[in-house]
């Protein structure tokens, strides 16, 4: 697995060009604006928050069909009851309280208090916050529902629309001098594999009609940063960049795990390991504009990853990598099994199950494209894949 590796410097917008002068009438005229409607000028007051219903925590307006905002401590959240009203989902609470299932056709999540492990759709979920409960109502940090949780539920809700995905960039992890993970008894190694299994998944979806990019086409090196910038180029829909798992002294840990950047202020799943460092990063990176397609992108994967290959589910999880940091489009890194189980890297090495698993992917990618379309229609959109 790739490591977390340092965030880019922050790219910083020009200065908005502003008017050499503007009329006096103009500016009377805003002014008289700014106190009726109060936040139309820069340093205007916002309408004040609804007083909060008990310590800690407050309560704010929301838009249509959006659930009302509360602030515990410096987290913003939504209640789970008001996120199924807004999602139109069945919500029933369990464990005198501590736990809460939301429910609709097609769709099915759970969630507990004070942990960061949610299920959505039978998978494993790891949210950037742990569920809170103030007041005996369990709440989703705000991050998690927008950018994670109800991309899922109801594709679309809350995001701007996206064309239909024509074109895919695939991302076969290291290469070159870079072998990336190896099992030297089956001589394998990760950057052979993942090329492999890329160009399966070319051949899979150029049949469907899907136009495909790889960032590499051979044994050579390519800088992450050229990886999203060739993802950028190609003007793609979806990226999803292809890796394998190790660890090391453990022949027995074997399975699946589908990673998305971070929201902006979340931070990575492994920086909640108990003396990991704290790593939120407060700025905003290109692909935090397409945060919820790429939950998407990243729960279709791993239905298919984990149904169609029955493999163990280690869970849709978040890491700060500089291959997604940069992307414009939608984008996902997979790892696809583990090299130091001898019976998954067993597997592997075949060229069947490799097949197996470049199917899975196209597979995962044909349920996005689809969601995706489903998602642009006047109607309610259609309930994200379900697991097998």
């Amino acid at each position: 697995m790739t490591p977390p590796t340092p965030a880019l410097p922050r790219p910083t917008d020009p200065p908005a060009a502003m008017p050499r002068a503007a009329p006096l009438r103009l500016l009377r005229h805003l002014a008289g604006l700014a106190l009726l409607v109060p936040g139309l000028l820069p340093g205007a007051e916002s309408p004040p928050r609804a007083a909060p219903s008990r310590p800690g925590a407050t309560a704010e307006s929301a838009p249509a069909g959006r659930p009302p905002v509360r602030r515990i401590g410096r987290v913003e959240h939504v209640a789970l009851p008001d996120v199924a009203r807004a999602l139109g989902l069945q919500f029933t609470a369990a464990d005198q309280g501590r736990g809460a299932s939301l429910k609709g056709p097609g769709v099915a999540a759970a969630f507990e208090a004070d942990s960061r492990e949610a299920t959505l759709n039978g998978l494993r979920l790891f949210l950037g916050d742990p569920v809170a409960l103030a007041g005996g109502v369990l709440c989703l940090s705000r991050a998690d529902f927008e950018r994670s949780v109800a991309p899922v539920l109801r594709p679309g809700f809350g995001l701007d629309p996206r064309p239909a995905p024509k074109v895919i960039v695939l991302d076969a992890g290291h290469g070159g001098q870079d072998p990336g993970r190896v099992n030297t008894p089956l001589k394998i190694n990760e950057k052979t594999l993942t090329l492999d299994v890329a160009r399966r998944v070319r051949r899979l979806l150029e049949a469907d009609g899907f136009k495909v990019v790889l960032t590499r086409e051979s044994d050579t090196f390519i800088a992450l940063p050229q990886r999203a910038a060739a993802s950028n180029l190609a003007r793609a829909d979806a990226f999803v960049s292809i890796h394998f798992n190790a660890l090391p002294q453990d022949a027995r840990t074997a399975g699946v795990e589908v990673y998305t950047f971070p929201p902006r202020g979340q931070r990575s799943t492994n920086s909640w390991s108990p003396g990991a460092k704290e790593d939120a990063e407060h700025h905003a990176s290109p692909v935090h504009r397409v945060d919820g397609w790429s939950a998407l992108l990243a729960h279709s994967l791993h239905v298919r990853l984990v149904g169609d290959l029955k493999a163990p589910d280690r869970g849709r999880k978040l890491m700060h990598l500089a291959v997604l940091r940069p992307l414009q489009a939608p984008g996902v890194l997979v790892e696809c099994g583990f090299l130091t189980s001898e019976a998954e890297a067993r597997r592997i090495a075949t060229p069947e199950y490799r097949q197996q698993l470049a199917a899975a992917l196209a597979a995962g990618i044909r349920d996005y494209a689809r969601a995706v379309a489903a998602a642009r229609r006047p109607a309610r959109a259609s309930p994200a894949p379900s697991s097998r």
